[in-house]
Order: structure tokens, then C-alpha cells, then sequence
């Protein structure tokens, strides 16, 4: 009977949409993992970059002279 189907016109649209529709799936969700990556890496650079300001001066504050 799968057989059958496959061979009518309609028949052969279901595979061919289901082909389309996996593939549209694993592509959404391949992109969606690399734009997860993405904003893991430069989040974790952000959050460096602004910790490395906060101990800088800190440091510059801690050794400043005062002025008289």
C-alpha cells in the first residue's frame, strides 16, 4: 500500500515534504546551537573584559597619591 501511494502524485508529496521539513529542522537547529556558541564565547569575553576595568582601577585607585 506505501507503495502505491508512493506512486500517485499525492502520494509522493508526503516523503518529499517530510525530506524538507527534517532538513529545515536540522538546519534551524544547527544555526541556533552556533548563535548559542557565539553568545557563550563573547559573553564570557564581556564579562572578562569588564572584570579586568573593575580590578584596573581598583588598582590605579589603591595606588593613586593624594594630591595636597
Amino acid at each position: 500500500m506505501f507503495i502505491r501511494m508512493l506512486k500517485n502524485e499525492k502520494g509522493a508529496l508526503y516523503p518529499i515534504s517530510l525530506v524538507f521539513f527534517l532538513s529545515a529542522l536540522i538546519l534551524l537547529s544547527h544555526s541556533l546551537s552556533l548563535y548559542a556558541v557565539h553568545y557563550k564565547t563573547y559573553d564570557g569575553l564581556e564579562n572578562m573584559h569588564r572584570h579586568a576595568t573593575i580590578q584596573l582601577l581598583m588598582e590605579i585607585q589603591k595606588n593613586k597619591i593624594p594630591e595636597q
